[in-house]
């Protein structure tokens, strides 16, 4: 069999469809079977497509490592001024006032509100350190009696032990007292270390909040000729694509919002159930605390719970030990089955490819990936429905 290949180019001024398919009945006529047409725009397209592939993962890798900390508070001003604004346009409306005066009401309404809950939140911590150090002499006075008695316990158990398992404990104990002083310099210098690199970030997190305040009313007040600007700086054919990118972005952080209140309200409730069955006497405040840290990227209520029941074991306490440690586990469960299948929900997407995004996350970028890749899940799979970008069929 022969076979012909013919190359035709894509310029519009060459390129005819009806030439092509009489040329193609030319050859059809000689060979039906022998022609074969290799046509360069699929592999032109390809390379399209790869190298703006290649184009903005480079500009994503550099906002991402260099220009995302310093526009930070710009930016967080501009996603607080496109939440508020149909709030600014509703007060302008209805008090028929000029839009500087709506905006400057609502931003300053929302800033008090959630200023107010943050420092309603400090307050109350403030207040329950301040019980807790007032009754931190009474603690310290039954301390040692505690102390004899978990050495005493301790020793009864060592007395009991096998010999493999005190040869294994007096090693430990003579490298614990070798790395005794060194161990305490290491912990003290790092306290140290934190502290003043805690002190010596106050003054930026001071500038970083007053810059983002001041961005905050700028920008509200002048969100439409912003916007305006914004749109001046794309194409014409690229205006309908952010549109409809940025319907789905807004989409998308309302559905991993949904699906992450859903699942701290979730935690918060197993959580303040086994603290009042516990009879704690903050058991409100200890299942807000435990539910906050637990929505936290890095940290979860094993950060609470686990040391928590630790100290109660060994301080004899074992009733209240093996509850935390039960309520823990329920915790964990309940949020590692859960949460999968609530993005999965938001995004319309099976459980199993929320947590293949889950994992993924997890292996290439730590725990901090857990949490970006379901939302670049969730953001792509919008795209896609929205016919922005075509991945899968």
């Amino acid at each position: 069999m022969s076979s012909i290949g013919v190359i035709v180019s894509q310029d519009s001024a060459v390129y005819n469809r009806k030439w092509l398919k009489k040329f193609y009945k030319i050859f059809d006529d000689a060979n039906r079977n022998g022609v074969q047409f290799n046509d360069m725009t699929r592999q032109s397209v390809f390379w399209q497509r790869a190298a703006a592939a290649l184009l903005w993962a480079a500009g994503a890798f550099v906002f991402f490592r260099w220009l995302l900390a310093p526009l930070l508070p710009f930016l967080l001003a501009l996603g607080l001024s496109v939440v508020t604004e149909p709030w600014v346009e509703r007060v302008r409306k209805l008090l028929r006032v000029r839009r500087s005066f709506a905006a400057g009401v609502v931003t300053t309404a929302v800033l008090l509100v959630a200023g107010g809950g943050a420092g309603l939140g400090l307050m109350r911590l403030g207040t329950e350190l301040r019980e807790w150090t007032a009754r931190l002499p009474e603690v310290m006075a039954g301390f040692p009696a505690v102390w004899n008695g978990f050495l005493d316990r301790l020793g009864n158990w060592y007395a009991a032990s096998p010999a493999f398992v005190r040869r294994a404990l007096d090693a430990l104990a003579q490298a614990l007292m070798d790395r005794g002083p060194s161990l305490a310099v290491d912990v003290g210098g790092w306290l140290m270390g934190t502290a003043s690199g805690l002190l010596s970030a106050l003054p930026d997190v001071g500038l970083f909040l007053v810059t983002t305040v001041l961005a905050a009313y700028f920008t509200s007040l002048s969100y439409p000729s912003i916007l305006a600007f914004l749109k001046r700086q794309l194409p014409p054919a690229w205006q309908s694509k952010c549109r409809a990118s940025a319907a789905c972005f807004r989409s998308t952080v309302r559905k991993w919002l949904r699906a992450e209140l859903t699942l701290i309200a979730t935690t918060f409730g197993i959580l303040l159930a086994g603290f009042v069955w516990m009879g704690l006497d903050y058991a409100l405040l200890a299942a807000v605390f435990t539910a906050v840290v637990d929505a936290l990227p890095v940290l979860g209520t094993g950060t609470v719970l686990l040391p928590w029941a630790a100290g109660c074991l060994l301080l004899g306490n074992t009733g209240r030990g093996v509850a935390l440690a039960a309520l823990y586990a329920a915790a964990l469960l309940t949020h590692t089955l859960l949460e999968p299948r609530l993005l999965a929900g938001q995004a319309e997407v099976p459980p199993v490819a929320a947590l293949l995004a889950m994992y993924l996350g997890f292996y290439f970028l730590g725990v901090g990936g857990m949490v970006m890749f379901p939302i670049i899940m969730i953001l792509v799979k919008q795209f896609h429905d929205a016919g922005i970008i075509a991945i899968w069929k």
